[in-house]
């Protein structure tokens, strides 16, 4: 029998512990959590409607916008193209982060370990996250490669995959020691920053629907009243 007193302790202390980010997921999983299965169809709809929603703000904050002004400086995209060359560079940002993230762990261990402060030199990281999306846009824009829609979703879903298994490849080996690992997960990080990301444009999404949902309910004030003489 599962010790409910442990896992309540064990849930405080990672909402302690963790990020903003994982403190908002955690939030959104307990609230959801309260719905019973009697809501569960209409709540299944709702969320329709708020993905739905989050669909269309993104196209019409980021696809559309993105068309009209490349337009205008020489590069030429197709709607497929600005969805991958978007996903692409939200992910390798977010990969580079992350893994920033993980170096900094890693180094502490080894500071630890060794009994002198090191600091990793995280350059390289912050550079290719700004050069890498650069060029795909360009890439993208000025030329007309060929897009392989399922292996950049494999990536992008699975990108953690390439940062962890050379890293436990190597230490397999002894070429190198996999310090952060058991101290920071490449797969939480990603996937929590990924889900918190989707979860403010819906967000957005929905206020943004509400706000023209009210303009568009015609003011009551302003129409006459019935008791109101004709002129």
């Amino acid at each position: 029998m599962l010790d409910l007193n442990k896992e309540i302790d064990e849930l405080k202390k990672s909402f302690k512990e963790g990020n903003a980010l994982t403190r908002v997921v955690m939030a959104m999983g307990f609230i959801l959590s309260l719905s019973s299965l009697a809501e569960l169809s209409s709540k299944i709809v709702a969320w329709k409607g708020f993905i739905l929603n989050g669909l269309g703000f993104y196209r019409s904050i980021f696809v559309e916008p993105v068309t009209y002004l490349t337009s205008n400086v020489g590069l030429s995209y197709t709607e497929l193209e600005i969805h991958v060359a978007i996903v692409s560079s939200i992910c390798i940002a977010i990969g580079m982060r992350v893994q920033a993230m993980g170096q900094k762990v890693a180094f502490r261990k080894i500071s630890e370990k060794y009994g002198s402060e090191v600091k990793p030199n995280l350059t390289f990281y912050w550079v290719l996250a700004i050069v890498a999306p650069i060029g795909i846009w360009l890439w993208y824009g000025l030329g007309d490669p060929t897009i392989h829609t399922w292996w950049v979703i494999f990536v992008s879903m699975f990108l953690p995959l390439f940062m962890t298994v050379p890293k436990f490849i190597l230490s397999k080996l002894g070429d190198c020691e996999f310090f952060e690992r058991g101290s920071f997960s490449y797969f939480k990080s990603y996937y929590i920053y990924i889900s918190s990301l989707l979860l403010i444009i819906c967000i957005l999404a929905a206020v943004n629907s509400g706000l023209k949902d009210n303009q568009k309910m015609p003011n009551k004030s302003m129409q006459p009243t019935a008791n109101a003489s004709a002129d």
